[in-house]
């Protein structure tokens, strides 16, 4: 599962790197669901636009947000084509997270011990989610999830879950709006390649999500 992420990246980099119009930004550390987090969706056109949407995916059929209890934060990428939470997103609703890193918890002794994972190479990632529009007008309300995948070798030794990650050669296939069955994506939910993820220990104050800042990523 993938229950908190950061995003601190300059924001002419994260503009340039995902080739929309600009992308302010506030550099976070402790991004928890039911937060506002910035998303990459196609428009009609293959250009691409930033949104700001609520992370906890909200089904369009949900009669009233407030009233519907479950988090759908995650979603498996291996059967979110068949749920009835995600089959419509699946066809109309694909789009990007963008990460500087995720947080995963290992059990380790009476304790779980966060990490932070980030790329090797300390560029940003991809995540790849799943959007949905409810209501209209003032009420309306764009949502996210974040797919999930089993973890590659990276990752298996802290969580047997990790957050779907597609590399940018995939972006577009992935995003593109005229693409509406799902089978023709499928291929992209791939566990995503070893070798390219790090990972350290850090400090339990992430595990408030109240608690932000840099520190949060500092090694233990």
């Amino acid at each position: 599962m993938c229950g908190r992420y950061t995003l601190y990246h300059h924001e002419d980099d994260l503009a340039s790197l995902f080739e929309v119009e600009t992308f302010p930004l506030e550099e976070r550390y402790n991004i928890a669901p039911t937060q506002y987090v910035p998303v990459v969706r196609a428009r009609l056109d293959g250009s691409r636009e930033l949104d700001s949407m609520r992370w906890g995916l909200i089904p369009h059929w949900v009669k009233e947000p407030k009233e519907f209890k479950a988090n759908l934060f995650n979603a498996r990428a291996e059967s979110a084509a068949d749920k009835p939470s995600f089959r419509d997103a699946m066809r109309k609703g694909r789009c990007l997270l963008p990460a500087s890193g995720f947080y995963e918890w290992k059990q380790e002794g009476p304790r779980k011990q966060p990490y932070f994972i980030r790329r090797t190479d300390g560029a940003p990632l991809a995540l790849a989610g799943l959007y949905a529009h409810w209501g209209r007008g003032e009420g309306a309300l764009l949502s996210c999830t974040i797919l999930t995948t089993d973890a590659n070798g990276d990752v298996a030794a802290l969580h047997d879950r990790m957050p779907l990650i597609l590399e940018r050669t995939d972006w577009s296939r992935w995003l593109d709006p005229g693409e509406v069955e799902p089978r023709n994506v499928l291929d992209l939910l791939a566990v995503p390649a070893e070798g390219r993820l790090e990972s350290w220990p850090v400090g339990r104050e992430v595990g408030d999500a109240r608690s932000e800042g840099p520190q949060l990523v500092a090694r233990q």
